[in-house]
């Protein structure tokens, strides 16, 4: 299975931290946000990547070709602008072919074991499946809902940034464009090809300095 980590972030609620730093190149104990993720990934079996980058990414294809050009296979997709998280994925969608790849985001700092993807098996009917998780302190409503192991537009649950999608479930969105992952799921939702399952571990979204400081002090701490 190929993996798309989504680092084409500005990071503007990071203030200072990405005035002359791109956001996954913050650090949690002394280690990269996309270091810890592509760890994680190659740990788990993954070692084809794509990785989407834009601000400043001269500093993250440096720092991950030099880390880890010898340990698995990595390419990257350059935005002049942020193509949002939809966007990226169509602009680079050629890279993938018809067999499932994952999409995960470089600013999440979770404790989900990626060797679980490869349980998953999409039915001829099912285009993607997403992790969910419960909705974090910070946030008062989640993304969707899940019922029968299908995805719909409750709020329950937040969407972790950790998904497996099919191309064709892009089919219908134009390339080039900014297009939100949430819309596209929607529009799933509504062809009911989205299934789900809820990760009860620890999950962070790394969106802000005060989360970025909670998981430097849960990280010191293990």
């Amino acid at each position: 299975m190929k993996a798309m980590v989504l680092a084409a972030g500005r990071g503007v609620r990071m203030g200072h931290l990405t005035s002359h730093k791109p956001k996954p190149l913050l650090e949690i104990n002394g280690k990269k946000l996309i270091e810890i993720q592509l760890n994680k990934l190659i740990d788990a079996g993954f070692n084809d990547f794509l990785i989407n980058v834009s601000y400043l990414h001269d500093q993250i294809i440096h720092f991950v070709e030099t880390r880890f050009s010898e340990h698995a296979k990595i390419n990257f997709s350059i935005e002049k602008d942020p193509l949002e998280t939809a966007g990226g994925i169509l602009n680079a969608i050629n890279y993938f072919d018809q067999n499932p790849f994952l999409v995960t985001n470089a600013d999440i700092h979770t404790d989900f074991d990626y060797k679980n993807l490869f349980d998953y098996e999409l039915s001829d009917k099912n285009e993607s499946h997403l992790i969910l998780v419960n909705n974090p302190e910070f946030k008062k409503e989640g993304d969707f809902g899940l019922k029968n192991a299908m995805v719909d537009l409750n709020k329950d649950y937040t969407y972790s940034g950790i998904g497996i999608f099919k191309k064709k479930f892009f089919e219908g969105f134009m390339a080039g464009e900014k297009i939100k992952l949430k819309d596209v799921i929607d529009k799933g939702i509504s062809k009911k090809t989205v299934s789900g399952s809820v990760y009860d571990g620890y999950w962070s979204d790394i969106g802000t300095t005060e989360r970025l400081e909670q998981a430097n002090k849960r990280s010191s701490k293990n």
